[in-house]
């Protein structure tokens, strides 16, 4: 058995970042906390909240925030045979990506800027160039400012000759397909379609652990330090019909499950992660019994007490519960609970059920 545990966000510098993660993250920020220490150096675009990735990548790796292993990372865990199967049970080979590391990145970004237009490799990529890493993502949108946008794919009907011209003019938007952000929308982004986040938008990005990006285009911004990668971006890219744009939303389709206290939401259902949003009622209780495959709890709002942990789980806090845990038991705070539930599919079951949560 091991006990469900807390991590520490990283936090990390981008040209594009706001000012909305220490806020939203951190309730009583005070000078000498890591948001506000990122943020004395430039603006902060991301919070690592879950991350497990490569030594070549700096600050790359989760610490333990409660418990006896506190001080330890993820990848600490991970290292030792007999934790490594307490936290990761039947999914320890799971959707073709086999890993030393937890197989689950989860990061909030705040888009103060546009994001560059960027795509990633699939598996066959990354098979056939061993520095770069399979990587598909999805973005549940927890703010955005009136009007702000979200750009996914490129219009069917554009040829990869038309797309490289569009690139090299500075027009690549003409071909682009925006959507509106707006709070509550989630938006599926597989390995192979370009996307690119809008300014004014906060969101929770789950994603398979990867931090290889190929820009397509950067706003004209022209920095060194952010060079395109327009031949890999180009070589990974889907047009036309292979995008499967029709799909990309029946992904997302909801699947709301209601009862008095609680209502869950089915936001995506992948080979490599599921995710869900819980809403749970004002001090509701809550039990959650280990499912054999470890599962990951967001705060999204609210509050959530519970029992086995000293003090109440609040905005942005995220909690880990193993595959072969004890149980967890606890309750939503006096203004309701919303939860984003992060599951790691299980090889002997064709879905979850809810991430094992139990009405108690």
């Amino acid at each position: 058995m091991l006990d469900p545990f807390l991590v520490q966000p990283i936090f990390r510098n981008r040209v594009w970042g706001g000012d909305r993660l220490g806020p939203w993250l951190t309730p009583t920020s005070t000078s000498s906390d890591p948001y506000q220490q990122c943020r004395s150096r430039s603006a902060v675009g991301e919070a690592w909240l879950i991350a497990d990735l490569p030594a070549t990548i700096l600050d790359g790796r989760t610490a333990i925030a409660s418990g006896e292993d506190a001080g330890l990372t993820l990848h600490d865990l991970m290292q030792n045979p007999v934790q490594r199967r307490a936290l990761m049970g039947r999914a320890l080979s799971q959707g073709g990506l086999e890993t030393a590391g937890f197989p689950l990145l989860l990061k909030i970004l705040d888009a103060g800027q546009n994001l560059s237009v960027q795509v990633h490799p699939d598996l066959n990529y990354s098979t056939l160039h061993p520095h770069s890493h399979m990587k598909s993502e999805m973005w549940f949108v927890l703010d955005a400012n009136p009007g702000a946008l979200l750009y996914r794919g490129i219009r069917p009907d554009i040829t990869r000759a038309q797309c490289e011209r569009h690139i090299q003019q500075d027009t690549l938007l003409e071909i682009m397909i925006t959507h509106p952000a707006r709070r509550g929308d989630c938006f599926w982004l597989p390995s192979g379609i370009c996307h690119a986040l809008g300014a004014g938008v906060l969101v929770a990005e789950v994603q398979t652990p990867s931090d290889t990006t190929f820009r397509m285009w950067d706003w004209g911004r022209n920095d060194p330090a952010r060079p395109l990668d327009l031949a890999a971006a180009m070589e990974c890219l889907l047009l036309g019909e292979e995008q499967n744009l029709a799909n990309l939303d029946r992904a997302r389709t909801p699947n709301v499950v209601h009862s008095d206290s609680i209502a869950i939401e089915g936001l995506v259902r992948t080979e490599w992660f599921d995710v869900e949003r819980w809403s749970v009622k004002s001090n509701t209780p809550l039990r959650h019994d280990c499912i054999g495959v470890p599962v990951v709890w967001t705060i999204l709002d609210g509050q959530f007490h519970a029992d086995s942990l000293p003090h109440p789980l609040h905005r942005g806090s995220t909690l880990i519960l193993p595959a072969n845990h004890s149980g967890l038991q606890g309750r939503a705070g006096t203004e309701g609970t919303e939860i984003l539930v992060t599951t790691l599919p299980d090889p002997l079951k064709s879905s979850t059920e809810f991430g094992g949560v139990r009405i108690a």
